[in-house]
Protein backbone atom coordinates (compact mmCIF):
# COMPACT_ATOMS: atom_id res chain seq x y z
CA UNK A 1 0.00 0.00 0.00
CA UNK A 2 1.40 3.54 -0.88
CA UNK A 3 2.08 6.27 1.22
CA UNK A 4 -0.43 9.24 0.68
CA UNK A 5 -0.22 11.14 3.27
CA UNK A 6 2.69 13.52 1.92
CA UNK A 7 0.77 14.51 -1.13
CA UNK A 8 0.31 17.55 -1.29
CA UNK A 9 -3.33 18.59 -0.29
CA UNK A 10 -4.98 19.26 -3.90
CA UNK A 11 -3.57 15.66 -4.98
CA UNK A 12 -4.64 14.01 -1.40
CA UNK A 13 -8.17 15.39 -2.07
CA UNK A 14 -8.28 14.40 -5.72
CA UNK A 15 -7.08 10.68 -4.53
CA UNK A 16 -9.65 10.15 -1.83
CA UNK A 17 -12.35 11.59 -4.20
CA UNK A 18 -11.69 9.28 -6.52
CA UNK A 19 -11.96 6.28 -3.82
CA UNK A 20 -14.94 7.05 -2.84
CA UNK A 21 -16.57 8.83 -4.62
CA UNK A 22 -16.91 5.76 -7.17
CA UNK A 23 -17.62 3.32 -4.38
CA UNK A 24 -20.59 5.91 -3.48
CA UNK A 25 -21.96 5.56 -7.41
CA UNK A 26 -21.47 1.49 -6.75
CA UNK A 27 -23.70 1.07 -3.76
CA UNK A 28 -26.91 2.87 -2.49
CA UNK A 29 -26.75 5.74 -0.53
CA UNK A 30 -28.59 5.81 3.12
CA UNK A 31 -30.48 9.21 4.10
CA UNK A 32 -33.10 9.52 6.75
CA UNK A 33 -35.99 8.75 3.89
CA UNK A 34 -34.66 6.14 2.17
CA UNK A 35 -32.75 2.99 3.58
CA UNK A 36 -31.08 -0.04 1.70
CA UNK A 37 -31.49 -3.49 2.11
CA UNK A 38 -28.16 -4.17 3.70
CA UNK A 39 -29.83 -2.66 7.25
CA UNK A 40 -32.48 -5.64 7.54
CA UNK A 41 -29.44 -8.34 7.25
CA UNK A 42 -28.84 -10.24 9.90
CA UNK A 43 -25.90 -10.06 12.53
CA UNK A 44 -24.51 -13.06 11.10
CA UNK A 45 -24.33 -12.10 7.82
CA UNK A 46 -21.86 -9.08 8.12
CA UNK A 47 -18.93 -11.01 8.43
CA UNK A 48 -16.14 -11.08 10.97
CA UNK A 49 -13.89 -7.83 11.71
CA UNK A 50 -10.33 -7.33 9.82
CA UNK A 51 -9.34 -7.61 13.29
CA UNK A 52 -10.23 -7.69 17.57
CA UNK A 53 -12.66 -4.75 17.60
CA UNK A 54 -14.96 -3.55 20.82
CA UNK A 55 -18.82 -4.23 19.83
CA UNK A 56 -21.69 -4.56 21.74
CA UNK A 57 -25.30 -5.49 20.91
CA UNK A 58 -26.83 -8.03 18.83
CA UNK A 59 -29.18 -6.92 16.29
CA UNK A 60 -29.09 -6.90 12.45
CA UNK A 61 -28.71 -3.46 11.79
CA UNK A 62 -24.71 -2.48 12.12
CA UNK A 63 -23.55 0.59 12.88
CA UNK A 64 -20.12 1.69 12.75
CA UNK A 65 -18.81 3.85 15.17
CA UNK A 66 -15.22 5.75 14.02
CA UNK A 67 -13.26 7.04 16.98
CA UNK A 68 -9.56 8.22 16.38
CA UNK A 69 -6.43 5.43 17.25
CA UNK A 70 -6.68 4.15 21.07
CA UNK A 71 -2.69 5.16 21.76
CA UNK A 72 -3.19 8.70 21.33
CA UNK A 73 -3.97 12.06 22.68
CA UNK A 74 -7.72 11.34 21.84
CA UNK A 75 -7.95 8.36 24.12
CA UNK A 76 -10.18 9.81 27.18
CA UNK A 77 -12.10 11.58 24.32
CA UNK A 78 -12.91 8.41 22.66
CA UNK A 79 -13.83 6.66 25.69
CA UNK A 80 -16.13 8.88 26.91
CA UNK A 81 -17.93 9.31 23.34
CA UNK A 82 -17.82 5.18 23.65
CA UNK A 83 -19.15 5.37 26.86
CA UNK A 84 -22.15 7.67 26.08
CA UNK A 85 -22.98 5.50 22.76
CA UNK A 86 -23.42 2.78 25.08
CA UNK A 87 -25.43 4.64 27.30
CA UNK A 88 -27.97 5.18 24.53
CA UNK A 89 -27.66 2.04 23.05
CA UNK A 90 -28.26 0.40 26.38
CA UNK A 91 -31.89 2.15 26.53
CA UNK A 92 -32.81 2.71 22.99
CA UNK A 93 -30.35 0.09 21.23
CA UNK A 94 -32.67 -3.27 20.45
CA UNK A 95 -31.79 -4.79 17.23
CA UNK A 96 -28.71 -2.62 16.64
CA UNK A 97 -25.19 -3.98 16.54
CA UNK A 98 -22.43 -1.23 17.46
CA UNK A 99 -18.64 -1.44 16.41
CA UNK A 100 -15.80 0.59 17.56
CA UNK A 101 -13.72 1.12 14.86
CA UNK A 102 -10.67 2.81 14.73
CA UNK A 103 -9.07 5.65 12.19
CA UNK A 104 -7.00 7.66 11.49
CA UNK A 105 -5.83 10.26 8.75
CA UNK A 106 -5.04 7.47 6.29
CA UNK A 107 -6.32 8.11 2.80
CA UNK A 108 -6.36 4.32 1.57
CA UNK A 109 -6.87 2.73 5.06
CA UNK A 110 -10.23 4.95 5.18
CA UNK A 111 -11.67 3.64 1.78
CA UNK A 112 -10.63 0.33 2.93
CA UNK A 113 -12.88 0.73 5.77
CA UNK A 114 -15.75 1.88 4.54
CA UNK A 115 -15.73 -1.20 1.84
CA UNK A 116 -14.92 -3.57 4.63
CA UNK A 117 -18.24 -2.16 5.97
CA UNK A 118 -20.11 -2.01 2.73
CA UNK A 119 -19.36 -5.54 2.11
CA UNK A 120 -20.63 -6.76 5.52
CA UNK A 121 -23.88 -5.21 5.21
CA UNK A 122 -23.70 -1.88 8.13
CA UNK A 123 -26.08 0.33 7.67
CA UNK A 124 -24.76 3.79 9.26
CA UNK A 125 -21.59 5.24 10.14
CA UNK A 126 -21.21 7.46 13.32
CA UNK A 127 -18.29 9.73 13.29
CA UNK A 128 -15.05 10.68 13.01
CA UNK A 129 -14.66 12.71 15.94
CA UNK A 130 -12.00 14.96 14.76
CA UNK A 131 -12.33 17.58 12.58
CA UNK A 132 -9.37 16.42 10.26
CA UNK A 133 -11.32 13.28 9.76
CA UNK A 134 -14.40 14.71 8.81
CA UNK A 135 -12.76 16.99 6.42
CA UNK A 136 -10.98 13.96 4.21
CA UNK A 137 -14.68 12.62 3.97
CA UNK A 138 -16.24 15.53 3.11
CA UNK A 139 -13.70 16.07 0.52
CA UNK A 140 -14.16 13.24 -1.11
CA UNK A 141 -17.84 13.34 -2.45
CA UNK A 142 -20.82 11.42 -1.08
CA UNK A 143 -19.46 8.46 1.05
CA UNK A 144 -20.80 5.11 0.00
CA UNK A 145 -22.53 4.71 3.67
CA UNK A 146 -24.59 7.51 5.48
CA UNK A 147 -22.39 8.90 7.76
CA UNK A 148 -23.19 11.00 11.34
CA UNK A 149 -20.16 13.19 11.48
CA UNK A 150 -19.22 14.14 14.96
CA UNK A 151 -17.79 17.38 13.87
CA UNK A 152 -17.70 20.47 11.54
CA UNK A 153 -15.75 20.50 8.52
CA UNK A 154 -13.60 23.31 8.58
CA UNK A 155 -16.03 25.32 6.59
CA UNK A 156 -16.54 23.07 3.98
CA UNK A 157 -20.21 21.84 3.12
CA UNK A 158 -20.88 18.40 3.57
CA UNK A 159 -20.79 15.98 0.97
CA UNK A 160 -24.45 14.63 0.32
CA UNK A 161 -25.07 11.24 2.36
CA UNK A 162 -23.77 12.99 5.45
CA UNK A 163 -25.17 14.93 8.39
CA UNK A 164 -22.86 17.04 11.12
CA UNK A 165 -23.94 16.66 14.62
CA UNK A 166 -21.02 18.30 16.91
CA UNK A 167 -20.46 20.58 19.52
CA UNK A 168 -19.89 23.61 17.57
CA UNK A 169 -18.39 26.52 19.90
CA UNK A 170 -19.59 28.68 16.98
CA UNK A 171 -22.75 27.42 17.29
CA UNK A 172 -23.10 28.33 21.02
CA UNK A 173 -21.06 31.63 19.77
CA UNK A 174 -23.98 32.24 17.12
CA UNK A 175 -27.03 31.72 19.83
CA UNK A 176 -25.53 33.90 22.27
CA UNK A 177 -25.40 36.60 19.71
CA UNK A 178 -29.41 36.47 18.37
CA UNK A 179 -30.13 36.04 22.62
CA UNK A 180 -28.03 38.93 23.45
CA UNK A 181 -29.01 41.01 20.50
CA UNK A 182 -33.16 40.55 21.19
CA UNK A 183 -32.53 41.32 24.39
CA UNK A 184 -30.16 45.14 23.41
CA UNK A 185 -32.26 45.97 20.59
CA UNK A 186 -35.20 46.59 23.15
CA UNK A 187 -33.51 49.56 24.61
CA UNK A 188 -30.80 50.52 21.12
CA UNK A 189 -31.74 50.96 17.89
CA UNK A 190 -28.70 50.00 16.36
CA UNK A 191 -26.75 47.88 19.23
CA UNK A 192 -22.78 47.53 20.02
CA UNK A 193 -21.29 44.66 20.74
CA UNK A 194 -17.76 43.81 22.03
CA UNK A 195 -15.74 41.04 22.01
CA UNK A 196 -13.23 39.97 24.97
CA UNK A 197 -11.09 37.38 24.02
CA UNK A 198 -7.96 35.65 24.57
CA UNK A 199 -5.14 34.35 22.16
CA UNK A 200 -6.62 30.94 21.27
CA UNK A 201 -8.14 29.55 18.22
CA UNK A 202 -10.96 28.42 19.98
CA UNK A 203 -11.40 32.44 20.79
CA UNK A 204 -10.83 33.67 17.84
CA UNK A 205 -13.41 31.29 16.18
CA UNK A 206 -16.22 32.39 18.76
CA UNK A 207 -15.62 35.19 18.42
CA UNK A 208 -16.01 35.71 14.71
CA UNK A 209 -19.12 33.66 14.64
CA UNK A 210 -20.65 35.96 17.53
CA UNK A 211 -19.63 39.31 15.38
CA UNK A 212 -21.03 37.71 12.19
CA UNK A 213 -24.26 36.81 13.47
CA UNK A 214 -24.57 40.15 15.42
CA UNK A 215 -24.02 41.80 12.11
CA UNK A 216 -26.55 39.87 10.17
CA UNK A 217 -29.30 40.83 13.04
CA UNK A 218 -28.67 44.44 12.35
CA UNK A 219 -25.75 45.64 15.23
CA UNK A 220 -22.59 47.30 15.14
CA UNK A 221 -19.44 45.17 16.48
CA UNK A 222 -16.15 46.78 17.88
CA UNK A 223 -12.77 45.23 16.51
CA UNK A 224 -11.82 42.29 19.07
CA UNK A 225 -10.24 42.74 22.42
CA UNK A 226 -7.06 40.72 23.42
CA UNK A 227 -6.00 39.78 26.75
CA UNK A 228 -3.16 37.98 27.57
CA UNK A 229 -3.03 37.91 31.00
CA UNK A 230 -6.14 39.39 32.36
CA UNK A 231 -6.54 42.09 35.59
CA UNK A 232 -9.71 44.20 36.34
CA UNK A 233 -7.54 47.17 35.84
CA UNK A 234 -6.15 45.87 32.69
CA UNK A 235 -9.79 44.91 31.42
CA UNK A 236 -10.95 48.15 32.38
CA UNK A 237 -8.44 50.46 30.26
CA UNK A 238 -9.60 48.77 27.38
CA UNK A 239 -13.15 48.74 27.49
CA UNK A 240 -14.08 51.52 29.25
CA UNK A 241 -13.79 53.85 26.34
CA UNK A 242 -16.00 51.34 24.22
CA UNK A 243 -19.79 51.86 24.20
CA UNK A 244 -21.04 48.86 24.11
CA UNK A 245 -24.45 47.30 25.22
CA UNK A 246 -22.97 43.72 25.24
CA UNK A 247 -20.23 41.94 25.91
CA UNK A 248 -18.97 38.95 24.39
CA UNK A 249 -16.36 36.86 26.23
CA UNK A 250 -14.65 34.40 24.39
CA UNK A 251 -12.36 32.89 27.12
CA UNK A 252 -11.83 31.05 30.00
CA UNK A 253 -13.88 31.89 33.27
CA UNK A 254 -11.06 34.40 34.92
CA UNK A 255 -11.58 36.37 31.81
CA UNK A 256 -15.11 36.82 32.15
CA UNK A 257 -14.55 37.72 35.62
CA UNK A 258 -12.28 40.09 34.96
CA UNK A 259 -14.77 41.85 32.76
CA UNK A 260 -17.51 41.66 35.25
CA UNK A 261 -15.18 43.50 38.33
CA UNK A 262 -13.95 46.06 35.89
CA UNK A 263 -17.27 46.71 34.17
CA UNK A 264 -19.69 46.51 37.95
CA UNK A 265 -22.74 44.21 37.24
CA UNK A 266 -25.00 46.60 35.28
CA UNK A 267 -23.42 45.65 32.01
CA UNK A 268 -25.09 42.72 29.96
CA UNK A 269 -21.84 39.91 29.71
CA UNK A 270 -22.55 36.71 27.53
CA UNK A 271 -20.51 33.88 26.71
CA UNK A 272 -20.44 30.29 25.30
CA UNK A 273 -19.78 26.78 27.41
CA UNK A 274 -16.11 27.80 28.45
CA UNK A 275 -17.38 29.79 30.88
CA UNK A 276 -18.79 26.95 32.64
CA UNK A 277 -16.30 26.66 35.67
CA UNK A 278 -17.78 23.28 36.38
CA UNK A 279 -16.07 23.33 40.01
CA UNK A 280 -17.18 21.21 42.41
CA UNK A 281 -16.66 20.06 45.57
CA UNK A 282 -16.45 16.11 47.20
CA UNK A 283 -19.46 15.72 49.18
CA UNK A 284 -19.23 14.96 53.18
CA UNK A 285 -18.84 10.69 53.66
CA UNK A 286 -18.90 10.13 50.12
CA UNK A 287 -22.55 12.11 50.08
CA UNK A 288 -23.69 14.09 46.59
CA UNK A 289 -20.86 16.49 45.13
CA UNK A 290 -21.75 20.17 45.42
CA UNK A 291 -20.95 23.33 43.22
CA UNK A 292 -18.06 25.57 44.22
CA UNK A 293 -20.00 29.19 44.37
CA UNK A 294 -18.19 31.61 42.14
CA UNK A 295 -20.22 35.08 42.93
CA UNK A 296 -17.85 37.23 41.14
CA UNK A 297 -19.45 35.71 37.77
CA UNK A 298 -23.12 36.83 39.19
CA UNK A 299 -25.29 38.11 36.48
CA UNK A 300 -22.89 36.35 33.11
CA UNK A 301 -25.05 34.11 30.69
CA UNK A 302 -23.71 31.63 28.75
CA UNK A 303 -24.76 28.80 26.45
CA UNK A 304 -24.14 25.30 27.24
CA UNK A 305 -25.55 21.46 27.20
CA UNK A 306 -28.49 20.46 29.22
CA UNK A 307 -26.25 17.82 30.47
CA UNK A 308 -24.18 20.40 32.10
CA UNK A 309 -26.57 22.77 33.53
CA UNK A 310 -30.05 20.55 33.50
CA UNK A 311 -28.89 17.93 35.86
CA UNK A 312 -32.96 17.25 36.63
CA UNK A 313 -34.31 17.31 33.20
CA UNK A 314 -36.00 14.08 32.76
CA UNK A 315 -34.06 13.87 29.19
CA UNK A 316 -30.82 13.76 31.05
CA UNK A 317 -32.26 11.88 34.32
CA UNK A 318 -32.68 8.83 31.69
CA UNK A 319 -29.15 8.39 31.94
CA UNK A 320 -26.12 7.61 34.18
CA UNK A 321 -23.60 10.30 34.95
CA UNK A 322 -20.13 8.53 35.49
CA UNK A 323 -18.50 10.12 38.61
CA UNK A 324 -14.95 10.03 36.91
CA UNK A 325 -15.38 12.66 33.87
CA UNK A 326 -14.55 16.34 34.03
CA UNK A 327 -16.59 18.97 32.42
CA UNK A 328 -15.08 18.44 28.88
CA UNK A 329 -15.69 14.60 29.18
CA UNK A 330 -18.60 15.35 30.00
CA UNK A 331 -19.82 17.06 26.73
CA UNK A 332 -18.53 14.32 24.98
CA UNK A 333 -20.08 11.43 26.61
CA UNK A 334 -23.36 13.69 26.12
CA UNK A 335 -22.46 13.75 22.54
CA UNK A 336 -22.36 10.27 22.42
CA UNK A 337 -25.69 9.54 23.84
CA UNK A 338 -27.40 12.52 21.37
CA UNK A 339 -25.16 10.70 18.20
CA UNK A 340 -26.82 7.22 18.81
CA UNK A 341 -30.34 9.02 19.53
CA UNK A 342 -30.39 10.70 16.02
CA UNK A 343 -28.78 7.21 14.23
CA UNK A 344 -31.65 5.55 15.57
CA UNK A 345 -34.17 7.70 14.30
CA UNK A 346 -32.71 7.96 10.70
CA UNK A 347 -32.50 4.28 10.89
CA UNK A 348 -36.41 4.43 12.06
CA UNK A 349 -37.01 6.47 8.67
CA UNK A 350 -38.70 9.24 11.42
CA UNK A 351 -40.36 11.78 9.18
CA UNK A 352 -39.35 14.38 11.34
CA UNK A 353 -36.11 15.09 13.68
CA UNK A 354 -36.76 16.86 16.62
CA UNK A 355 -35.11 15.61 19.86
CA UNK A 356 -35.02 17.33 23.06
CA UNK A 357 -31.33 15.71 23.81
CA UNK A 358 -28.53 16.39 26.59
CA UNK A 359 -26.70 18.16 24.31
CA UNK A 360 -29.72 21.04 23.32
CA UNK A 361 -32.74 20.66 21.33
CA UNK A 362 -31.71 18.73 17.91
CA UNK A 363 -33.89 19.98 14.50
CA UNK A 364 -33.23 18.08 10.86
CA UNK A 365 -33.95 20.72 8.59
CA UNK A 366 -36.98 20.34 6.24
CA UNK A 367 -34.68 19.50 3.39
CA UNK A 368 -32.38 16.70 5.16
CA UNK A 369 -29.21 18.73 5.01
CA UNK A 370 -28.91 20.35 8.44
CA UNK A 371 -28.81 19.44 11.84
CA UNK A 372 -29.01 21.95 14.24
CA UNK A 373 -28.23 22.26 17.75
CA UNK A 374 -29.23 24.62 20.51
CA UNK A 375 -28.04 24.52 23.74
CA UNK A 376 -29.58 26.09 27.60
CA UNK A 377 -29.33 29.87 28.38
CA UNK A 378 -27.58 29.55 31.59
CA UNK A 379 -27.31 32.19 34.04
CA UNK A 380 -24.74 32.74 37.26
CA UNK A 381 -26.90 33.52 40.58
CA UNK A 382 -25.56 33.32 43.65
CA UNK A 383 -22.54 32.22 42.33
CA UNK A 384 -24.36 29.16 40.45
CA UNK A 385 -25.42 28.06 37.37
CA UNK A 386 -29.07 28.37 36.66
CA UNK A 387 -30.87 27.84 33.67
CA UNK A 388 -33.15 30.25 32.24
CA UNK A 389 -34.14 29.43 28.98
CA UNK A 390 -34.76 26.67 26.30
CA UNK A 391 -34.56 23.62 25.61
Amino acid sequence: MSDTSTLPRPSRRFLLRALLGAAALAAPAFSAQAQDETSTQESEGRGVASHQRERFGEGSIGIALFVPPSEGVYRRATNALVAGVRAAHARDGSGITVEVVEVDLDLVALRGLYDELVQRGFSMVIGPLTRDAVALIADAGAPPMFTLALNQSEGRALAPNMLSLGLSIESEARQAASIAYDEAALVAKRPRAAIVQDESALAARSGGAFAERWRERGGDVYDPVEFANPSAARVLAKLEPLRADVFFVAGQPVLAQAVRVALGAGVAIYGTSRLNTGAVLPGLDGGVPFPVRSPELDGVRLIDLPWRVQPDAAAVMAYPRPADMNLELQKLYALGIDAFRVARLLLDRAPVIALDGVTGRLRLSVDGRRLSREGVLAEYRDGVLVPIGPP
